[in-house]
């Protein structure tokens, strides 16, 4: 008993081996999840952000068309650009286009300021994956070690001489009713053990 004893521990510390290496696997694989992710995020976010400073540079292009449109259309009708209609039509573009760009540039920087933190987080969990995966690595080496020491303890204990087996040599160690049978009476039994112990000691 004592050997497969032994076995089922070196059994169970396999397990618990092979369980830690496969948690710190599934983890492994998580964290490059989450790295591939981050890579997209970041990729994403500036493709955004790109398309925000293009709609900038065209409103700020459309304005200043425009302001050109309203200076050739004041000069052909002998008008002061800078007076009257055109001044004020001229200001109301500005306006409007100024207005349009700084928004246009706003969504830039929030896109790439928000796609750098996604993809900052995701790193963060690609690296707390990564240090869950070690533990479990770790947990399952301790683990069996530890199963594999008590096992070992045990069989020990076991399998020394004379520790928890009776001694032959010892009458006293084995019952009576071992010895002598179970068709002895009580009193045959012990007249034949107060024999026996005669016998040992004068050996």
């Amino acid at each position: 008993m004592s050997g497969l004893s032994l076995a089922l521990s070196a059994a169970s510390a396999y397990m618990q081996f092979r369980q830690g290496q496969a948690q710190a696997a599934m983890y492994e694989g998580q964290a490059r999840a989450y790295e591939v992710q981050s890579q997209f995020t970041r990729f994403n976010a500036k493709q955004e952000s790109l398309k925000h400073r293009k709609q900038a540079a065209d409103e700020m292009e459309t304005t200043l068309v425009r302001l050109a449109q309203i200076n050739a259309a004041a000069g052909a009708g002998h008008m002061d650009p800078f007076s009257g209609n055109p001044f004020g039509l001229k200001i109301k573009f500005r306006k409007v286009g100024g207005t349009n760009y700084a928004f246009a540039k706003s969504n830039e920087t929030i896109t790439r300021l928000t796609g750098d933190a996604q993809a900052n987080m995701q790193l963060y969990q690609a690296a707390q994956a990564r240090q869950a995966g070690s533990a479990a690595k770790q947990r399952g080496v301790f683990g069996a070690l530890f199963t594999l020491g008590i096992g070992a303890f045990n069989y020990a204990q076991t399998s020394i001489p004379g520790s928890t087996t009776p001694s032959l040599s010892t009458p006293g160690n084995f019952p009576t009713s071992f010895r002598y049978g179970t068709n002895f009476g009580s009193q045959q039994t012990s007249m034949l053990a107060q024999q026996d112990q005669g016998l040992y000691f004068l050996r």
